[in-house]
């Protein structure tokens, strides 16, 4: 976990720099402004030791700061900054691929469930076909027992014998009986 270049540790270096430039340029500015003879980039004693002062106040504050961020552990806590937050974005992702992981698992139950339920459905449509034509057969064959039937009646209207009446009677019924059981 502890990172020789913390990202966060560098960037904070940068900005230390560029604060102490900032707070250096206008001195210099200022310097050369009220000592116009001496405070030039061509002017030798006096120059020379300002440039030199400002190089030791440079150093001074850079040390200061040094100083700061080792007393307070800002290195370590911005080296721990980046493992938290680099931990975090791992996470993340991971979350991010167990989320398409179950999202992928529940399309491919739900295409199972579907092509069940399409295999069920062409199972009924199938027994239901068979079921109407059962049906067509017994509604046929209870046409064919009922003009038996009249004609019987007929017959038995006009006078034929009444023992092979009863007799075609007795068959009828045991075949409407026989039907009625398969079913």
């Amino acid at each position: 976990m502890e990172n020789q270049n913390s990202k966060r540790f560098n960037k904070l270096g940068q900005v230390v720099e560029k604060v102490v430039s900032k707070i250096l340029e206008p001195n210099l500015k200022n310097f050369r402004s009220n000592f116009p003879t001496i405070g030039t980039e061509n002017s030798s004693v006096l120059g020379d030791i300002y440039k030199q002062f400002l190089m030791i106040l440079q150093t001074s504050i850079m040390s200061e700061f040094d100083l700061i961020q080792e007393e307070r552990q800002i290195k370590s806590k911005l080296t721990k900054l980046d493992y938290l937050l680099d931990q975090k974005a791992k996470r993340y992702q991971d979350y991010q691929e167990k989320k398409k992981q179950k999202s992928l698992q529940l399309e491919k139950q739900q295409l199972k469930i579907l092509k069940h339920k399409q295999s069920q459905r062409l199972k009924l449509i199938n027994h239901l076909a068979q079921l109407n034509q059962n049906n067509e057969k017994l509604q046929g064959e209870i046409k064919h027992l009922n003009q038996n039937i009249k004609q019987q009646i007929k017959d038995h209207q006009q006078g034929n014998d009444k023992v092979s009446l009863i007799k075609d009677l007795q068959i009828s019924s045991a075949i409407s009986e026989k039907l009625l059981n398969q079913n």
